[in-house]
Parts: C-alpha cells; structure tokens; sequence
C-alpha cells in the first residue's frame, strides 16, 4: 500500500471503482494546478488533501476532484477524479499545459477507497471520513461504492455523476459551500463569474434534500402553480426514497411534487448556517 502507509480495518472499507487517479508530476506541477483549478495548492500537505473544480472560462462546472501529493515524490501529486470524465479531463490538461513541464499520467493500478477513520480526510464534511489509494484490491470488503453514496446522499453532499458539465455553476450543487473554491488563491479558469456570483450573492438555485415516492432521476420539481422550480438529480441508491435535488431559492417552501407525486423539501444541515 504505497499511497497510504496505514492499514485500514477492511471490514469498513469501501472501495470507490467510479473513480481514477492521475499523476502529475514535474517541476511545474504545483503552478499548473494552482494557476487553472479552483482549490488553494498551497494547502496541501503530506497529510491533507483538497477539494477543487476545473470550470469553464464562463464559471460553469467541467471537473470536481481530490488533490493530494505523492509520497516521498518531489513535485508530484494524485488528482482523484471521476472516471467516466477522465477523458475528457486528460484533454483539457493536455491542452492547458501547454509548455510546462509537467507529466500527466493515469494510475491504472492505483485503487481508490472510502474509510472512516483511515487515510487523508475528506476535506468536503467531516462525516464523510477518508479517502485512502492502495495498489490492490480489497476482495474482502463488505461495503460498496452504493454505500458511501447514500452517505454522501443522506448529508446533501452531490456524486460527481450528478453534476452537469457546462450547465451546472458551483453554487447550484452546493460546491461553493463544501470546500471546492478558495476565495482568497488569485486567479483560475472561471474565476471572475464564480467570485461575482458569491460576492453579490447571485447565487439562484441550490441543492436540497427531497424525501417522496417513486422519484426518479431527471424528475422536474413544480408548485403549487404548475411551475417548474427544479429537478431531481441523485436518488439515494439505499433509501429510493431520498434523494437530491436542485431547486429554485425562491421557490423552495413552494415546491409541492416531483414527477407528478407529493414529496417534501429539507435544507442540508451545513446549508442552514
């Protein structure tokens, strides 16, 4: 277990096989980062991890990851990304490095894991424990990935797989508010809409938590009025009754079905502070 020197109790550990993870090497890795992703690369430590996006030069969302630095690696960090977008996410790395030296490359052995008392802290929430990467497989786990998304889902927090490419700004999915940007790194791709929407509080929509029947995802969200004020994202896949959904602020105590059925709307704990 290169990545992570501890040895995590495996009965709790959750193997996460929708994510990849990406070397970046070289002497101009930091800056790279620094210069185009959302989070502070100054923050991270041997034993801390952050939580940044790659957004569109409009402030839309392209990329959420963990960034984290390769141990006993000079110059060296791990970006934790969803695979199904690691494709795309090579491309605009490839693209935007331009003449740097830096190094791009996929870890295909490197599996990616949720713990929750062992490996780098997940900088989102608290509750939802550690992120550790190990070169094997944990055949004897006895949670999967379905697991830590109702997690995620029960404390309002988005999978990656919920978030819409070139729709979707940080705030609507709460993004803003779980870690992903530092408002005080300088400059980024996207850096001027998404600070103009938070410092004047332009922010329209947020993500919410939605309890009913028979939701599915893709579900618009209506009023009383026959408006629509929102849309289900991410049903929690160990209570179908739960779900995530991006709802209209000034609709919020308005928002009477989904999909056609009653369902009830509830503000995640860390979005009423």
């Amino acid at each position: 277990m290169p990545y992570q020197n501890q040895s995590p109790d495996i009965k709790k550990i959750i193997p996460l096989p929708s994510r990849k993870l990406v070397s970046v090497t070289g002497p101009d890795a930091m800056d790279f980062l620094q210069n185009i992703t959302t989070a502070d690369m100054r923050q991270v430590t041997d034993d801390e991890m952050i939580y940044g996006l790659l957004l569109t030069p409009q402030g839309q969302f392209l990329h959420d990851f963990f960034i984290s630095r390769q141990p006993a690696m000079a110059d060296a960090f791990l970006v934790d990304i969803f695979a199904d977008r690691l494709d795309d996410f090579m491309q605009r790395m490839k693209m935007f490095k331009l003449r740097a030296k830096v190094e791009l490359r996929v870890l295909e052995d490197i599996q990616v894991y949720a713990h929750p008392s062992t490996g780098l802290r997940d900088p989102r929430l608290p509750v939802l424990g550690f992120r550790l990467y190990a070169d094997h497989a944990a055949e004897n786990a006895e949670m999967q990935e379905d697991d830590y998304i109702d997690l995620c889902t029960r404390h309002g927090v988005p999978d990656t797989a919920s978030i819409l490419p070139q729709k979707d700004f940080a705030a609507d999915m709460n993004l803003d508010l779980l870690g992903a940007i530092a408002w005080d790194k300088g400059c980024y791709i996207g850096q001027e809409v998404t600070a103009r929407m938070h410092y004047k509080g332009l922010a329209k929509k947020r993500l919410l938590l939605l309890e009913g029947k028979d939701m599915a995802q893709g579900d618009m969200l209506f009023n009383a009025g026959g408006r629509v004020v929102g849309e289900v994202r991410q049903i929690n896949p160990r209570d179908i009754e739960q779900a995530l959904a991006i709802v209209r602020l000034d609709s919020v105590d308005g928002v009477q079905t989904a999909g056609g059925r009653i369902v009830s709307v509830y503000m995640p704990p860390y979005l009423e502070k």
